[in-house]
């Protein structure tokens, strides 16, 4: 049996809690690569001369730059999004490790119907 934990969360304040999580990441997620777009898209002859500058590559076309922007924007939605995803996970091994609790490796060896 394993022993209860000293200082559980409230539905109040896990509520809470969730509520300010989702609106850090409906900002991180949705409002931020928004901004990213739009200076983007008024700085993108800047950013084509810094390119040819940097690297002597010049662009024939604005597509290319298009691309370059949605992999950037898309790398850093996916780094924002993962990051609760790991959290999650580090914290609650944590606590698993702190309250004695087995993990899903403690079962082996089961074979139902028997």
């Amino acid at each position: 049996m394993s022993r209860q934990p000293e200082n559980e969360m409230s539905w109040a304040k896990a509520v809470i809690l969730a509520t300010a999580i989702s609106a850090v990441l409906i900002i991180t997620l949705g409002f931020l690569p928004s901004m990213f777009r739009y200076f983007w898209e008024s700085n993108m002859d800047a950013m084509s001369e810094f390119v040819a500058q940097k690297t002597g590559y010049e662009f024939k076309d604005t597509y290319t730059l298009v691309r370059v922007h949605d992999a950037i924007s898309m790398g850093v939605q996916t780094v924002i999004f993962a990051i609760p995803i790991a959290l999650t996970y580090i914290l609650g091994e944590r606590r698993r490790r702190r309250l004695g609790l087995r993990g899903t490796e403690g079962v082996k060896g089961y074979l139902p119907g028997k």
